[in-house]
């Protein structure tokens, strides 16, 4: 039980940093219009 206790905080914890980690892309992006629609259209397809 234990393993899967600290596995489970060491998700969250990637799932936080990598959710930080976009939101400080978007935030670089958010200057460049033309950027970010590229993304989205990388996501989407």
């Amino acid at each position: 039980m234990s393993l899967i206790k600290v596995g489970i905080i060491v998700e969250i914890f990637l799932f936080l940093g990598v959710f930080l980690w976009v939101r400080k892309l978007n935030s670089k992006q958010s200057r460049q219009p033309s950027l970010s629609k590229k993304t989205i259209k990388n996501l989407k397809f």
